[in-house]
């Protein structure tokens, strides 16, 4: 027979976790609590991603992209672009990165393994907005911005060299993207009916593809990639 204070103790501990479970909706989460994440990238090496091509051809599959201290880089030598090996459709992405001077990438989303992302998929603009070479920017290659297509708000980066934290949402036609915690672009792709717009960018009309990095010869980190697939 269990004594009063084991029975108590038992109570105590199926209370305790009654109340996580509420607090997590029932649902298992990932080591941050952030129900329903997975990690796209596993703070070692560059298992499950692959390098983009451009003719059939590895897209600078050299040096271009390392891992160093839990975050991949991209190498100002090589870059390219780099993507999961597994596609996705509707997600929710949040990872972490930090700029350099200037610094100039993307984040490619639905995008096919070959050809420009930033056409035949998708491109969020990862961009150092201060950078001293980007004085005349268009509205819609500011950072966050669903690049040549929706325009980003503004004033939402920390000082470079400092990590930034970003959420980018693709749930059907709804294109959404947090930086820092706070809302840059929430688009309908649908709501673009520019015929040019639209012709330049067939890759507005897919609902799947890979997630990549898209290299412009600047080092960018990324780091704490994680997802959740709606």
């Amino acid at each position: 027979m269990l004594s009063n204070r084991v029975l108590l103790s038992i109570a105590g501990a199926c209370a305790i976790l009654t109340i996580s479970s509420c607090k997590s909706g029932g649902a298992a989460a990932d080591a941050t609590g952030e129900a329903g994440f997975h990690p796209i990238f596993n703070g070692r090496d560059l298992d499950g991603w692959v390098y983009g091509t451009q003719g059939g051809k590895p897209d600078k599959a050299g040096a271009g992209y390392r891992v160093r201290d839990g975050a991949i880089y991209c190498t100002v030598a090589d870059g390219g672009n780099l993507y999961t090996e597994k596609e996705y459709d509707n997600f929710i992405l949040k990872f972490e990165f930090r700029l350099t001077p200037n610094a100039n990438n993307g984040i490619g989303i639905r995008a096919p393994l070959e050809g420009d992302a930033a056409y035949v998929g998708m491109e969020i603009q990862v961009l150092d907005d201060s950078g001293s070479e980007y004085k005349n920017l268009q509205p819609w290659q500011f950072h966050g911005s669903i690049y040549n297509v929706v325009a980003a708000r503004l004033g939402t980066q920390k000082p470079v060299g400092e990590w930034n934290s970003e959420e980018i949402s693709a749930d059907g036609r709804r294109i959404r993207v947090f930086v820092n915690d706070r809302p840059v672009v929430d688009a309908n792709l649908d709501d673009v009916k520019d015929p040019e717009t639209l012709k330049k960018h067939p890759g507005l009309a897919r609902n799947t593809g890979r997630i990549g990095f898209l290299g412009h010869g600047a080092r960018v980190e990324f780091r704490n990639l994680r997802i959740k697939e709606l």
